[in-house]
């Protein structure tokens, strides 16, 4: 016969698995608003029975049942859905910050309304083509000065407000870093107590869901890859280089890159390796500070220093009201210090290549009519890997603008165009692997006499009259003379977007006038009275219709349609990837707190049957007492 105490143990077991189980509701209803909680369920299983299976076992009924126990805490998660989280993470932040960012570039242009570069363009263009008309009234002259000052400032301010987007998205990479080491050392600290509470026998539920937490917070911020195949040891990897391996953490370092303004990149601390990001908020913002800005900011260099360097070149040719000439409308600040454009490019003191934006030739032609010659222009166009050869072959049934054409489809960096005496230009573009090598003309290089005898651009043919900047000296091989040679500006011409001094302090200097030709020497050399305002047209013209070549744009209209047009495309495709992965996420938050997820309902049902086992097992043990005292206290009295 059994014993009668057998039936307490029971009982107790059934109110210690059933207050385990209560109190895990209770837990799980106190975290119903955590969203990076999983529900955890009691796995209960009975205990071994009594009486094993052998010979020597008594001879009663076996497998005597001995009641509950609590084998587990399990947590409710899937694995699967909460890898594809963490990789959505990554491309969700890298697709939102450049969505940040890029609306901001779209607010510091603020096209199409208020007081943007094409509006104060398109004025500056008016004043001139009023000025034209009205050549010899001082207060047309005023306003061609306002409307300058006007460009010129918004000018500057795009160009400072554009440089701070730079220097923000620098700072957001550092404080990014910084917290990603510090949540990195915190899943170290996690993995140390998640291992020690394993080694126990123990489910560390809550040091678990903390860890995933942070994990999804890592994904975020750079790609990332965890490797779950070592039970003891979770691993976290960033491309192919292990972040955090069980208790180590393989820290990230901040380095300046002085080729980069000094701007800071990411590098391994133990190897001094770069990090290598393919998405994540922290890629985003490599790809805005040191791509998007930096193409943004070029575009509007290039903007400043072809408008200032065309009205410049025209400006020079004509006439003040008071007959001055040769005189230029902006100010020009050049990188070399010297009239022969020589500039120290390694900071070892010496001067080291020759830097020419443009030059122009001296020669006037007639563009449409066959060129008569054949030859070879070469060219070096900038490449990521070095230098790479473009040769621009011409023949005699060529006309000037058919080479013309050919130059600025081979994008060599060097464009052409005919300039307001129908004279050959060469000038340089902005370069996509080097900014600090904007608007220098590399190599020009002709085989035959297009360059040199028809346009006189070049005084030698072949390799030995070629203009290379890598040399010193080079000014010399132009037959310009120096009012056709325009010097490479200082870094960011749109950030000293001014009058020069003569035209601001005096606008009766201002050259509306395009003279006359006394003597029939083909120069406008001679003053043409007050009422010549042609120069002032040719201005106008200049800046609306005439094809010089900023950068590979012809028009001044073309080249900012081009920018906007892509900032447009970019901010579009950003907002719509981030939408998109958006949505994404939310379906697979959706998925995973469908299986995760704490339901009040379902808990309310469990309390109920929880509460009502733990009674009945209360029951029990109070009928077994009862029974107890019949036994003791009446059995035989």
């Amino acid at each position: 016969m059994g014993s009668t105490f057998q039936g307490i143990e029971i009982g107790k077991r059934g109110l210690s698995a059933h207050q385990q189980a209560l109190q895990t509701t209770g837990h799980n209803i106190s975290n119903a608003d955590n969203k990076h909680y999983a529900r955890q369920r009691v796995v209960m299983n009975s205990m071994d029975p009594i009486y094993e299976p052998a010979l020597n076992r008594a001879e009663v009924a076996g497998q005597i049942g001995q009641g509950v126990k609590v084998a587990e805490i399990e947590r409710v998660r899937d694995n699967f859905i909460d890898d594809r989280i963490v990789e959505s993470s990554s491309t969700k932040d890298y697709w939102g910050k450049k969505n940040d960012y890029l609306y901001q570039v779209e607010t510091v242009f603020n096209e199409p309304s208020g007081t943007t570069l094409r509006a104060l363009m398109d004025n500056f263009w008016s004043a001139w083509e009023d000025l034209s008309s009205y050549p010899e009234e001082t207060a047309h002259r005023a306003v061609v000065q306002e409307k300058a000052e006007g460009l010129g400032s918004r000018m500057e301010d795009v160009f400072r407000k554009l440089s701070q987007l730079r220097e923000q998205a620098n700072r957001e990479v550092e404080s990014k870093v910084h917290h990603l080491n510090t949540v990195a050392e915190n899943i170290k600290s996690l993995n140390e107590k998640i291992g020690k509470s394993q080694a126990l026998g123990d489910n560390p539920n809550d040091l678990l869901d903390r860890r995933d937490e942070l994990l999804q917070e890592l994904a975020g911020m750079v790609d990332i890859t965890i490797g779950r195949s070592d039970e003891d040891e979770l691993m976290v990897f960033i491309g192919q280089q292990i972040l955090v391996q069980g208790q180590k953490v393989h820290k990230i370092d901040l380095v300046g890159n002085p080729a980069n303004d000094g701007l800071l990149d990411m590098k391994w601390a133990e190897t001094g390796k770069e990090v290598l990001l393919r998405k994540g908020s922290i890629q985003a913002l490599y790809e805005i500070r040191d791509n998007i800005l930096v193409e943004k900011i070029n575009s509007v260099d290039a903007l400043a220093i072809n408008a200032m360097d065309i009205i410049n070149e025209i400006h020079k040719d004509g006439f003040g009201l008071n007959g001055k000439t040769n005189l230029s409308f902006f100010e020009e600040k050049s990188l070399a210090t010297n009239t022969f454009g020589e500039i120290d490019t390694d900071g070892d003191g010496l001067n080291d290549k020759t830097a020419i934006f443009r030059v122009t030739g001296r020669t006037s032609i007639d563009p449409d009519r066959p060129i008569g010659i054949s030859g070879t222009m070469r060219f070096l166009k900038a490449t990521a890997l070095g230098e790479e050869e473009v040769l621009v072959p011409y023949s005699k049934d060529d006309t000037l603008n058919a080479v013309i054409k050919r130059i600025n489809r081979s994008e060599t960096g060097v464009v052409a165009y005919m300039s307001h005496d129908n004279q050959l230009a060469l000038k340089s573009t902005t370069q996509a692997h080097d900014k600090k090598e904007n608007f220098m003309i590399r190599h020009l290089e002709d085989s035959g006499e297009l360059l040199v005898g028809l346009t006189g651009v070049l005084s030698g043919a072949g390799s030995a009259g070629s203009f290379d900047y890598r040399k010193l000296g080079e000014i010399n091989k132009f037959q310009a003379n120096s009012q056709d040679v325009t010097l490479t500006p200082m870094f960011h011409p749109s950030a000293f977007f001014h009058m020069s001094a003569d035209v601001k302090n005096n606008p009766a200097n201002i050259a509306a006038a395009r003279g006359k030709d006394v003597g029939g020497t083909g120069d406008y050399n001679s003053p043409h009275g007050h009422k010549d305002g042609t120069n002032a047209l040719l201005i106008a013209a200049a800046l609306r219709e005439k094809p010089v070549m900023f950068d590979y744009s012809k028009t001044t209209d073309d080249f900012y349609n081009s920018l906007i047009s892509k900032l447009g495309t970019e901010a579009r495709e950003a907002k719509q990837e981030y939408t998109t992965q958006s949505e994404l996420m939310v379906e697979l938050e959706n998925m995973r707190q469908s299986v995760m997820g704490v339901n009040l309902d379902e808990e309310m049902a469990n309390m109920v049957q929880f509460q009502q086992s733990y009674n009945a097992s209360a029951r029990m043990i109070s009928t077994l007492n009862e029974m107890l005292d019949t036994i003791i206290n009446r059995l035989g009295v």
